[in-house]
């Protein structure tokens, strides 16, 4: 785990969770079975978050373990799981040779996709040791903990939240988001659409901040005046978090970052909108050759405006 999760995560010498509601559907046993049959198989291998193999499930060993229901009922679905996926030995494997995919899940009852069966081999030669698997185990309750406590937290925000990485693709958004775009089309919220209008420079008006220094957005196809808030860590742009505002917080009168255009001629409003552009693909680019190729100029074009503009690109 990273610094950051062990800070986040340390809480103290004791630590009291009694269940991790962040599955809202929450899987029971009896799914896992369901599993065997629906994609009709055998045999499923669990893997955790990182990809590695934690031990394979056997439908009969699942079915007969559901005999003890009194037992079972007793059971989270991560205990439920983990007692159930063993270590198999390749001599084991081989008896399913005619299988080519293998349906895989997390210790949730998750599934994450499949695997094809070079793969699971590769995964059995490679199978860490007890206390590795172990770990790996503790790491996936703790991580699926912390989504559980960014997950109400967000939900708590009296607030609009959607963030996007940095190609402009969903991260996640909350109920409160959800709840105005589907206001706003009738319909449920398609991520694809709110992708593409929040993408569009043309869909997304620059207006003044509540503290009137900074610069914010209003979509009119969403209905949302907005703040992009960059997601960062380790000094990294991650992606962006739209954060809803109400109409009422919007101050009159246009503005870019650190500068107040009004009162601006039209030509001083456009040199400092394309200082304010070229800054910002230079931090995130760090590169005037792919700078360039974004403004569809040429290089030698871009290098005369950074000095027509005034740009320390050592500073940046």
């Amino acid at each position: 785990m990273t610094e950051e999760k062990d800070k986040i995560l340390d809480t103290g010498e004791t630590r009291e969770i009694e269940e991790n509601p962040y599955d809202p559907e929450r899987k029971k046993p009896e799914d896992i079975v369901r599993l065997f049959y629906i994609h009709n198989v055998p045999i499923i291998p669990v893997i955790s978050r990182r990809g590695v193999l934690i031990g394979i499930m056997r439908k009969d060993d699942v079915i007969a373990e559901l005999s003890d229901i009194e037992r079972v009922e007793k059971l989270t679905i991560d205990a439920f799981i983990t007692s159930l996926a063993r270590k198999m030995t390749l001599d084991d494997f081989l008896a399913y040779g005619k299988i080519k995919e293998f349906t895989v899940i997390n210790i949730f009852g998750e599934v994450l996709g499949s695997w094809p069966r070079l793969r699971l081999f590769s995964a059995l030669e490679e199978r860490g040791g007890t206390e590795a698997i172990k770990d790996d185990i503790t790491e996936q309750k703790d991580q699926q903990m912390l989504e559980w406590i960014i997950y109400l937290v967000l939900e708590h925000i009296p607030r609009g939240l959607y963030a996007v990485n940095k190609k402009g693709k969903t991260i996640f958004y909350n109920s409160h988001f959800e709840e105005h775009v589907e206001k706003i089309f009738n319909k449920a919220l398609d991520s694809d659409v709110v992708e593409d209008l929040l993408k569009n420079p043309r869909k997304n008006e620059l207006v003044t901040g509540p503290s009137g220094g900074e610069i914010c957005f209003f979509n009119k196809d969403l209905s949302l005046y907005y703040e992009k808030i960059p997601l960062m860590s380790k000094k990294k742009n991650l992606g962006y978090l739209i954060f809803s505002l109400n109409e009422s917080e919007i101050k009159p009168g246009l503005k870019l970052p650190g500068v107040d255009i009004r009162g601006m001629s039209l030509a001083e409003m456009i040199e400092a909108f394309e200082r304010s552009v070229i800054v910002e693909l230079i931090n995130e680019m760090e590169d005037t050759g792919k700078v360039s190729s974004r403004l569809k100029i040429s290089v030698k074009s871009l290098k005369s405006r950074i000095v027509k503009l005034g740009i320390d690109i050592k500073k940046r």
